[in-house]
């Protein structure tokens, strides 16, 4: 598997665990573990963006 696709890879697996937190997310009393959880997760993804966008892109012929 080629660096693109192992960071989208990363990037997939990493938006999958946000919408389930997201999903597990309480209306009210929210703790601080889950909080601390998602920013991370949001930072991780951003970063993960970041990386594919300066990848070059690959031409195949």
């Amino acid at each position: 598997m080629n660096a693109k696709k192992e960071l989208q890879a990363k990037l997939d697996q990493v938006e999958e665990k946000l919408a389930d937190l997201k999903a597990r997310w309480p209306y009210h009393s929210v703790q601080p573990n889950l909080v601390a959880e998602r920013e991370d997760l949001e930072e991780e993804r951003e970063q993960l963006l970041r990386k594919l966008k300066n990848m070059p892109n690959e031409i195949h012929e």
